[in-house]
């Protein structure tokens, strides 16, 4: 999978805050692509390497870190052995991550963005119901079950993908991410 992701879609997809992946690249340790603040792949193996991991490190050993696993992956190595007693997969790694990101973007297309329906507000199909409604009650805690029995029309992946689109897409000053397009 050879997309570059923003650090906010970066964030969403790997479930770390998106002050984290700023973070690593206002220290250099992952590079920005073109000059802006964009991410390879191989960008998000390695913050969810690190989210695994749950670890601290300086900022030398994760730029060497990066580079590593930058490496290993162009050579398509399946592990990478990082210590005595670390290694990290990562082919289960990026399978999982392209599994999710494939899955959310085919749930993307059945998503109806219409300036007649909710000012243009991206919804559920068939619905009046905004996605950055539903995202955003989860992000402040409310219960699947509680979401679903108000909208039993929505699945299981609706939800999981809401939570996932307000995270990528955050809303500024009521502009959504359609407006940049």
């Amino acid at each position: 999978m050879e997309s570059i992701f923003t650090p906010s879609e970066a964030a969403a997809f790997v479930q770390l805050p998106e002050k984290q992946v700023y973070s690593e690249l206002e220290y250099r340790v992952i590079p920005s692509v073109a000059n802006s603040p964009t991410l390879p792949f191989a960008a998000l193996i390695y913050l969810r390497a690190l989210k695994e991991v749950n670890f601290t490190f300086s900022v030398d050993y994760r730029s060497l870190l990066y580079q590593q696993l930058v490496e290993a992956v162009e050579r398509q190595m399946s592990s990478l052995e990082v210590g005595k007693f670390f290694t990290l997969h990562l082919d289960a790694i990026a399978s999982e991550l392209s599994d999710i990101i494939t899955r959310f973007k085919e749930w993307q297309k059945r998503l109806v963005t219409d300036s007649n329906i909710m000012g243009g507000e991206t919804v559920f199909p068939n619905s009046r119901l905004t996605v950055r409604r539903i995202g955003s009650m989860l992000e402040r805690g409310e219960s699947s079950e509680v979401i679903r029995e108000d909208y039993p029309y929505l699945s299981q992946e609706d939800l999981e993908f809401a939570q996932i689109y307000v995270r990528a897409y955050p809303s500024v000053s009521g502009f959504t991410h359609r407006d940049y397009l």
